[in-house]
């Protein structure tokens, strides 16, 4: 059995792994439940998230095809395992410590410094197994979107400081845009899933006119310093003359006219997630940018929406449009 980096052409085959992972492992589940997990992870769908810069695939190989495959995605030097599997009559043979192994040797090199997996809590056998492999149990999220039990577990793989460790998301915008609910729910699905979190808000003196800002910083260990000097991630809703710094994604202001609101809002990659556009046309107000935003930034550093009963976090005014404007940021495709 061999090891090796996924390539596109892998998709079709990983993406029929994938399905018959999800009646597996899901077998107790509605078949709703399993409807819209592959609903998220068609052929289409597989091939556009492994486009992004963030996807890793490895797959295992044997008999001239591929009966294995690791899946997840990687954000400031952690590495999320979204979906392990080895079809059965491979299984016993080392296949999942190869592909773990294969993928833990080439993101140490690359300076990541833990992996981790929110697995089906049901699933005790896998979990069992998991712990042999050097894995340690951690949060238990009570109720998911589709209201089973999530386990986190995770491993430590490489050496990290704690600076390292810490990651960082800057909010910019005037008031009335959203800010302050957009950056509470961030920081509440950050801390349900097990994270130290801290948040602060600045808000200028002319508080319905001026600009609010939100520092979010959160990590695997407690938080000494909450301010912000330089942003992994920085989304601006509004112009001001000075530029943040920010390692990573920035979302910005680049396209906007000069009223508040009125602009598609531009990634410095070039992307053009046309916010304001589908605010209106699909959820009928742009008050539903921040949502759409906040679903884009949850892809974006690795955090899957279906973990989390988002609903519960949200204020019950306006929650079934703002739960699908944050579906629709993240690209989350419900059952049809």
């Amino acid at each position: 059995m061999k090891v090796r980096a996924g390539r596109p052409t892998d998709c079709p085959r990983v993406n029929t792994l994938m399905g018959k992972l999800i009646d597996e492992i899901y077998a107790g589940e509605s078949a709703k439940v399993r409807r819209i997990l592959k609903a998220n992870y068609t052929k289409d769908g597989l091939k556009e998230m492994c486009s992004e810069s963030q996807t890793r695939m490895y797959v295992a190989t044997a008999d001239r095809k591929t009966v294995g495959f690791l899946f997840g995605w990687l954000f400031h030097n952690v590495f999320t395992v979204y979906w392990i599997y080895v079809e059965k009559p491979y299984r016993g043979k080392g296949a999942v410590k190869e592909l773990l192994s294969h993928a833990e040797e080439e993101l140490r090199r690359k300076g990541c410094y833990k992996l981790e997996m929110y697995a089906y809590a049901e699933n005790n056998r896998f979990l069992n197994f998991s712990q042999k492999l050097g894995f340690k149990k951690g949060v238990l999220i009570h109720k998911s979107m589709f209201g089973f039990k999530i386990r986190n577990i995770y491993k430590y793989i490489g050496e990290c400081g704690p600076e390292d460790r810490i990651k960082t998301i800057k909010i910019i915008g005037e008031a009335g845009q959203g800010v302050k609910l957009m950056s509470y729910t961030l920081a509440s699905i950050l801390a349900k899933l097990g994270n130290e979190v801290s948040l602060n808000l600045e808000y200028d003196s002319a508080v319905r006119s001026g600009t609010i800002s939100a520092d979010l910083t959160y990590s695997d260990d407690p938080i000494d310093n909450p301010i912000i000097d330089e942003a992994d991630v920085l989304i601006k809703f509004t112009r001001t003359r000075d530029w943040f710094p920010a390692r990573d994604l920035v979302i910005d202001e680049s396209l906007c006219g000069t009223k508040n609101l009125e602009c598609n809002i531009q990634s410095k990659q070039g992307a053009n997630y046309g916010f304001q556009d589908v605010a209106i046309s699909k959820f009928g107000s742009k008050i539903y940018i921040n949502m759409i935003a906040l679903g884009r930034i949850l892809r974006y550093i690795g955090v899957n929406i279906m973990l989390l009963n988002i609903e519960d976090l949200l204020p019950p005014r306006f929650v079934e449009k703002n739960l699908a404007a944050i579906k629709y940021g993240f690209n989350f495709r419900d059952d049809t």
